[in-house]
């Protein structure tokens, strides 16, 4: 009873520092300035001078953690202590549960958690007079490695936003122009049928630049350890998305299939991303975190998982989202863990297994079985094909207060330290 109660107290007290319960679905607002370059001289000191001599931390095996732009937002405050000290308490967390990695999301729609000249800043970001109050990212990059947290900015590149947003982008800027001259720039963003958000086609060769400047950006400007994105890719297997730009490979090539040519598309995407990363540092990692699901990586969002892993020059790492119970009728853990490990054919690749928390509520094998995210990862670090485990996410870590999450954290805890 003592060590229950002493749990209930010690999780009441992480609440306490995730501000109010996250929900699911994504609320946009466009507000926010146009994008700057700098806040302060003293701040642009400051990084100037730590990434001339700052080494990328990584760890052989990974301990990682999602922190959402959902987690993020509840962590922003109206001036930079309050935010340093919410941060803070975020790594403190994540560092005392015997993680070492973070994968935290700075660019979700377009909008950034930092200060770049490609993209706006994202609109729950404090300014005054237009000019942001604090960088959250140079902020979050010093408190993690102060905690030796190592730390992937996680970016969404295909992903834009809503009409309101795309008007917030710079007008020289390319994605601007696509936006604001359609018929200039055809099927290079696209809004589906089914969505208020505009995505990039990766056909596109200039957006693919783009998305690959955008990450050097990142690694020139800040001392990030990886660059990581998930598994938005294409948003729909619909013709309508790229029909011009296939219509002009068929001429060349009649025999060419749709999923084929999309799948090569977002492969020169994700080597872009990689060459660009590696042009800043080759220390710096890049990762990729497909769906668990390989038929559908490969077949719905033509992501070519099978590829990335087994040939040098696309990814540092893969972390499929394997967010599945060990009976799961379309997908079980083992032996979709087992597929993966068997696409893992290059040295250069390494598998790091995504695990999904936030099911301990939602899946009826997690609701009844308490412990399963700790059996996984104990199954993990047992396999020797196994480079670590991601766990996603932050907020069904330490902002979750029912018994059965605080039951899910004294597991894990146990696991891991």
């Amino acid at each position: 009873m003592k060590k229950c109660t002493a749990v209930v107290i010690a999780a009441l007290c992480l609440f306490c520092s995730c501000g109010k319960k996250i929900g699911d679905k994504p609320e946009i607002k466009q507000n926010s300035p146009a994008p700057v370059t700098s806040i302060t001289e003293t701040a642009d000191a400051e990084d100037t001078e730590t990434k001339n001599t700052y080494t990328p931390l990584n760890y052989d095996q990974q301990k990682a953690v999602w922190i959402s732009y959902l987690d993020l937002d509840e962590l922003l405050a109206d001036d930079e202590k309050q935010f340093k000290d919410n941060i803070t308490q975020a790594f403190d967390n994540i560092s005392s549960l015997g993680l070492n990695t973070v994968y935290v999301h700075v660019r979700a729609f377009g909008d950034s958690y930092y200060l770049s000249s490609s993209y706006p800043i994202n609109q729950n970001i404090p300014t005054e007079e237009g000019t942001p109050v604090y960088d959250p990212l140079r902020i979050m990059v010093k408190a993690a490695h102060e905690k030796k947290l190592s730390f992937h900015a996680w970016i969404n590149p295909m992903r834009l936003s809503d009409d309101a947003g795309m008007e917030r982008f710079p007008e020289e800027s390319i994605l601007y122009r696509c936006w604001a001259s359609p018929e200039d720039f055809p099927q290079h963003i696209v809004k589906p049928y089914d969505s208020d958000f505009y995505w990039i086609n990766p056909a596109i060769t200039e957006l693919r630049s783009y998305i690959a400047d955008g990450a050097a950006e990142i690694c020139e400007n800040y001392d990030v350890d990886g660059i990581h994105i998930d598994d938005y890719f294409y948003p729909t297997t619909e013709e309508y998305f790229d029909s011009q730009a296939f219509a002009a490979i068929l001429k060349d090539d009649s025999s060419r299939g749709l999923s084929e040519w999309r799948r090569e598309n977002c492969s020169l995407l994700v080597s872009e991303i990689y060459n660009a990363v590696k042009s800043v540092d080759e220390n710096i990692l890049f990762g990729i975190s497909p769906q668990g699901n390989i038929e559908n990586d490969m077949d719905q969002m033509y992501a070519d998982v099978k590829l990335w892993c087994s040939e040098p020059g696309y990814a540092d790492y893969i972390c499929p989202q394997i967010y599945f119970g060990y009976y799961n009728t379309v997908c079980p853990f083992t032996e979709t863990l087992l597929r993966w490990e068997g696409m893992m054919t290059s040295d250069s690749v390494k598998l790091v297994c995504g695990l999904g928390l936030y099911q301990a509520d939602r899946e009826s094998e997690f609701i009844n079985d308490t412990g399963i995210i700790a059996r996984q990862i104990e199954d993990i670090t047992a396999d020797k094909k196994c480079s670590g485990f991601a766990i996603y996410s932050y907020d069904s870590l330490f902002c979750k207060d029912t018994q059965r999450f605080l039951d899910e954290r004294e597991a894990i805890s146990a696991i891991v330290n």
